[in-house]
């Protein structure tokens, strides 16, 4: 309609268009909103714990994203990693704890009400459809953006990265995010329509 791409909060301006207020459930059954994780660097990533084979390779990439920043005194209780679920109907708190104790014991996973779980990908421009397998209640797949985003210690958008870059590059941007030392060729293109990322509204 006449209404798409206007954009209340900016004149179009994309980081004004990723990220904002959510309000979830953590691993431990506790309420977790944006505010809780200002202060520190989060890379976020969404995705679902019954996922065949991306979602592990993409949390492979993000433990060894996790280790080698880490390692890094600068990034000491400063920087958070997040798993929110786009399948809350299955991923409920237990289950997350269960499954992402075995990637790293620094993420945090995030589910919620399937209601809480949509704004929080709207919020943050993620896509996702369902595929039906079978007759089960269980028995679908989902289809989803596939890609980490970084968020400032203000909560802000700062860059996003996808399944085109190695745990090694993707490390290197967040290394130089984190100590100002970015410059233009960190930035990810705006290659945000092409086919494995999204676009931005």
């Amino acid at each position: 309609g006449p209404e798409e791409g206007a954009d209340e909060d900016g004149a179009g301006d994309r980081e004004a268009a990723i990220g904002g207020p959510f309000e979830l459930v953590d691993q431990d059954g506790k309420t977790k909103t944006d505010k809780d994780f200002l202060g520190k660097w989060t890379l976020i990533y969404f995705g679902f714990t019954y996922c065949p084979d991306i979602c592990p390779n993409e949390l492979m990439r993000m433990a060894q994203i996790i280790t080698a920043v880490e390692k890094e005194d600068y990034a000491k209780n400063k920087f958070q990693p997040v798993f929110v679920t786009i399948d809350p109907e299955r991923d409920g708190p237990k289950q997350l704890k269960t499954y992402l104790e075995d990637w790293h014991p620094h993420m945090v996973g995030l589910t919620g009400t399937p209601e809480q779980v949509a704004k929080a990908c709207k919020a943050y421009r993620v896509y996702s459809s369902k595929s039906v397998l079978g007759d089960g209640p269980g028995e679908y797949l989902i289809d989803h953006s596939i890609m980490f985003y970084l968020m400032d210690p203000k909560g802000e958008f700062v860059d996003y990265f996808g399944k085109a870059l190695t745990a090694e590059e993707i490390t290197d941007k967040v290394k130089r995010y984190m100590t100002g030392t970015a410059d233009d060729t960190t930035h990810s293109q705006a290659s945000i329509g092409s086919k494995d990322l999204i676009v931005l509204k």
